[in-house]
């Protein structure tokens, strides 16, 4: 009887251990779901997974689960995830870096960049924080503080074809224009498929008073790249204050070719299709011009008014009619 209940006993205690065996390899089983879950941007799966088990997740894990709150822009609770992480190491620069990309998120641009370059001190070649610094200064237009993070990543990375070009692009919106002449040029030479190396070069050259070497490099960045929108803009608009209309509308024809989507591009070619008398086709740029945004109106209103005061009332009636659509939306 005795043997009957220990064999029984052992049963029960085998049939347990697989039982939570299996719960065990479940749970481990979890964190790669998760991840591809994570990079299928599936990132509720990712959260369904991991969030009931947090206390018990590793560093891994609880980047996956941030990163998954942050892809769902709940900045706060990924800020609170990946402090999780600093918990477990006070330096973890990854954990750091997010926390600094939500809180800029959140709008706290000040604690963001104090996070950020705290996080870079921990690690000075830790890329993906220097690249959170940088959409901060992108998108408040600070050149200056752009430039200084190039020139850091330079000396730390040394000359990358990235970061070449756009040190060149930044030095030259800083007017530090013998910086950018050094890295236009290098950037032509690392980057020789690269549009913006020439452009920039070439508008260095005309802000330093060096006219025909920019005339030769912008129409050269035009003429290599007819796909850039950034080239054949800067060309037709240089040529534009030389009064050379017939020129510009070819290369604002290009620019529009090359980005139907660009509003400047085809304002630029109705303008200069107006200036040399295409007025069919200045109309069909005006109205794709105020299709794209109707902050255009006023020069559009500004041709109508020439062809007024010109009394070429065929074309003028057409204009009027158009510029009457091209006005503000009703609510």
């Amino acid at each position: 009887m005795k043997r009957f209940f220990f064999a029984l006993a052992l049963v029960f205690y085998v049939s347990f251990l697989d039982i939570h065996l299996g719960a065990l390899e479940a749970n481990a089983a979890d964190v790669p779901a998760a991840a591809q879950a994570l990079q299928k941007k599936d990132f509720g799966q990712v959260i369904k997974l991991l969030s009931p088990e947090v206390e018990k997740l590793d560093r891994d894990a609880l980047l996956l689960l941030a990163k998954a709150y942050s892809g769902q822009k709940n900045s706060m609770a990924a800020i609170k995830t990946a402090t999780a992480v600093l918990a477990k190491n006070p330096k973890d620069v990854e954990a750091k870096t997010l926390i600094g990309a939500e809180q800029a998120a959140l709008g706290q641009e000040k604690e963001a960049l104090t996070t950020l370059k705290e996080a870079i001190d921990w690690n000075p070649k830790f890329l993906p924080a220097y690249r959170q610094l940088i959409k901060i200064y992108e998108i408040r237009k600070n050149p200056y503080e752009l430039r200084l993070i190039y020139q850091d990543l330079i000396e730390k990375m040394g000359e990358r074809a990235e970061f070449v070009t756009k040190l060149c692009e930044v030095a030259t919106m800083d007017r530090l224009y013998d910086l950018a002449s050094r890295y236009c040029q290098l950037g032509m030479k690392k980057t020789p498929d690269e549009p913006s190396n020439f452009v920039y070069l070439g508008i260095t050259n005309k802000e330093t008073g060096r006219v025909e070497q920019a005339d030769v490099l912008l129409k050269k960045a035009a003429d290599l790249f007819p796909s850039s929108e950034f080239a054949q803009m800067t060309y037709a608009q240089h040529l534009d204050e030389k009064k050379n209309f017939i020129g510009s509308y070819g290369y604002y024809k290009r620019a529009v070719a090359a980005d139907k989507k660009s509003v400047r591009a085809s304002l630029g070619l109705a303008l200069a299709a107006f200036e040399i008398q295409k007025y069919q086709e200045a109309l069909v740029a005006f109205e794709n011009a105020c299709n794209l945004d109707r902050t255009i109106l006023p020069d559009f209103r500004r041709a109508t008014n020439t062809l007024r005061t010109m009394k070429v009332a065929d074309w003028l009636s057409k204009y009027e009619k158009l510029s009457e659509k091209c006005g503000p939306r009703s609510k």
